[in-house]
């Protein structure tokens, strides 16, 4: 299996942020209707419903096709270390360390590149890995 280097990582990031903000777009048309910028409560419940509906883009995708279609683009494919295919439980795991990967100022992905299996934070929290078809 050989391994995934940061720039493919990327790639993919990038792609796949776009789709998730294209979806993000069409999900946040039930709040059109509503003063979002007056009220807090509102606006929390926007927020925590966009965090659920991207978790639900990637976790989905990562367990049922192991690979999101920016993944599949860039011909990467998630595993676990044993090399079966991922849980629920553990695509919720490895969503949320992403997201505290990239809040770190983006350190956990850069540990990869120090890396010689070139894991990042997430991949090492939720023992998974990616590797190229």
């Amino acid at each position: 299996m050989k391994s995934i280097s940061i720039l493919r990582r990327l790639a993919s990031i990038i792609y796949d942020s776009l789709l998730v903000f294209a979806i993000l777009i069409i999900m946040s048309i039930p709040f059109y209707s509503f003063n979002v910028e007056g009220n807090n409560i509102l606006k929390l419940t926007m927020q925590v419903y966009f965090y659920l509906v991207t978790q639900y883009f990637f976790v989905w995708f990562w367990v049922n096709s192991q690979g999101t279609l920016g993944m599949k683009t860039w011909k990467i494919k998630i595993i676990c270390e044993d090399g079966n295919k991922i849980s629920y439980k553990k695509a919720v795991i490895r969503f949320n360390s992403a997201i505290f990967s990239i809040l770190i100022f983006g350190l956990g992905f850069l540990i990869s590149i120090f890396r010689k299996d070139k894991k990042c934070l997430h991949d090492i929290i939720s023992k998974t890995i990616l590797v190229k078809l």
